[in-house]
């Protein structure tokens, strides 16, 4: 029967997929599932008159590629990325992103879109083969009429049967992107409801009004958190390149942690987590508890939240920036063509710092190193494209691409330019600042650039997509319980409970601060580390 073959051959391409280790055995099993009732139920309407024509084999192929789409777009993630098409930050940065930052994306990651565009088509190739376009003959169910009806009957009947299971009914390529991103329309609109009730119930929260300012006059701190920022690639921190001679040169005056994870590797979900209570325990603490700039602002600060990311516009993280006094986008879209370079934030910067206000709590946002890397820079800071230097050596004795070394370059360019605007941050914090002040910076997540593959880009599967800088710069009076940073910047921390070390240098204490979640705390306790949900650290 021709509905074995097809079936047969729709199984083999999965397998095929399954082998590759681009699937896993619950994405397979959910897809033949769908597949096998859809191509049932095509095929037995298409051949009702005991055979098949030409428009009844379209019919038939349409609905089978359609499945490989999927099928393709599922195994890309596996593949290049190590996270699921149901991941929480896959359908975030899906439906979060913006056309400038989608074609970026593509841009980045062309050669492996490519890869699998092609294995698509080898597949779609052959099913196209075995549906036997230039044969007519019968269908495979020989009988009469009313067999043909019956059977058409029955399995379209278990088609819509099957479509009763929420699980299965996400896997019809049809519906597939339809019923994610109503999803996430709906936690989106969930977590907005719940955030409007924490606004309002500000007086009723025992614990947020337990907060309070314990500091001594005016105080201003500005938190800039960065972008895909890898610390394997600072000189700060002992890479060979020079990516970071400006902030060497303010040399004790900046402290530098050097034991510092994120948990995610995805910029929504790792500033859910950096800015409010939410840990990678408790992630969804952030739908019902306040977060940092609500804090702030109920005791006192006036705060900013300055971004030059384009994630900030819809989602979560408008949300988050909406608690703000003052919401400022800096990005006017077009890549390097509409000058949205880091640097369009510090006029915004400025005007902050200045404002009379005695409590600031300023929040930037960074672009960093977010692929496209060579779209993240000005031209004069190009000093990496063509070096011929100890990390070209590695990175060829590797055995590293062509392409994965210049990825690499204009990697390690876009980490020099935010070496520069990170100093001009600080420059700013220290010229315009009046009475206490602190600068602290951490990004939202690390990088892969050809440290392990020729691969550049997100990559959950490594360690360098976790491991991440982080910065401390504070002025001479600013109140500090630290005698010893010695014993301080090698803590581990994991940036889930960054939001106590922020209330601790906000001078913010009361029942959402912990001591032993604050880096800079005598009372400081490490917690276990949770990277990409398994413990850290990892054998890669």
């Amino acid at each position: 029967m021709r509905y074995v073959v097809r079936i047969l051959a729709f199984g083999f391409i999965l397998a095929v997929y399954y082998g590759m280790d681009w699937l896993n055995h619950v994405q397979v099993a959910k897809s033949l599932g769908m597949g096998i009732v859809s191509i049932l139920t095509v095929s037995s309407w298409t051949g009702l008159r005991g055979r098949e024509g030409l428009l009844g084999r379209v019919l038939n192929f349409i609905v089978v590629l359609s499945f490989l789409c999927i099928i393709a777009f599922q195994a890309f993630l596996r593949n290049i990325f190590g996270v699921g098409h149901d991941d929480l930050m896959i359908m975030e940065a899906l439906f979060n992103t913006s056309g400038d930052e989608a074609s970026e994306f593509i841009l980045q990651n062309i050669f492996y879109m490519g890869k699998h565009f092609l294995v698509l088509v080898a597949a779609a190739g052959f099913y196209w083969f075995v549906l036997g376009f230039r044969s007519a003959g019968p269908v495979g169910l020989k009988r009469g009429g009313k067999v043909r009806w019956r059977f058409a009957a029955a399995v379209t009947a278990l088609f819509c049967l099957v479509h009763l299971n929420p699980v299965m009914r996400k896997e019809n390529p049809f519906l597939f992107f339809p019923i994610r991103h109503a999803q996430w329309e709906r936690r989106v609109e969930h977590i907005q409801n719940l955030q409007e009730k924490i606004a309002s119930a500000a007086l009723s929260d025992v614990a947020l009004s337990s907060m309070t300012y314990t500091g001594d006059g005016p105080r201003t701190v500005v938190f800039v958190i960065g972008e895909a920022t890898a610390r394997h690639n600072w000189s700060l921190y002992g890479y060979g390149r020079k990516t970071n001679p400006k902030l060497e040169e303010l040399g004790d005056s900046l402290v530098r942690f050097t034991d510092v994870v994120t948990n995610k590797g995805s910029t929504v979900q790792d500033i859910e987590a950096l800015i409010g209570p939410a840990t990678h325990d408790n992630p969804r603490l952030f739908d019902r508890t306040p977060d940092i700039l609500t804090m702030a602002g109920k005791v006192g600060y006036k705060t900013w939240w300055i971004t030059n990311h384009t994630t900030d516009i819809t989602g979560t993280l408008a949300i988050i920036a909406g608690h703000a006094d003052v919401t400022t986008n800096t990005n006017r879209g077009g890549s390097r063509g509409e000058g949205s370079w880091d640097e369009v934030v510090l006029p915004h910067l400025e005007e902050a710092l200045g404002d009379p206000v005695p409590l600031k709590f300023i929040v930037l946002h960074l672009l960093g190193g977010h692929p496209a890397f060579y779209f993240r820079y000005p031209d004069e800071f190009s000093v990496f494209n063509d070096a011929q230097d100890e990390v070209t050596r590695e990175l060829e004795e590797a055995g590293r691409s062509f392409f994965a070394i210049k990825a690499r370059n204009y990697y390690d360019n876009a980490m020099l330019y935010a070496d520069h605007v990170l100093r001009e941050t600080i420059e700013l914090t220290i010229r315009e600042s009046s009475g206490d002040a602190a600068w602290l910076f951490v990004p939202d997540h690390g990088e892969d650039v050809a440290h392990y593959t020729n691969y550049a880009g997100h990559n959950n599967r490594v360690l360098t997509m976790f491991e991440i800088p982080m910065l401390l710069w504070f002025s001479g009076s600013f109140p500090l319980e630290v005698d010893d940073f010695g014993a301080v910047t090698g803590r581990p921390y994991q940036t889930d409970l960054l939001d106590h070390t922020l209330l601790g240098l906000l001078g913010i204490r009361g029942d959402y601060y912990n001591p032993a979640h604050d880096i800079l705390a005598p009372g400081f306790q490490p917690s276990p580390r949770t990277v990409a949900g398994k413990p850290y650290p990892w054998k890669e």
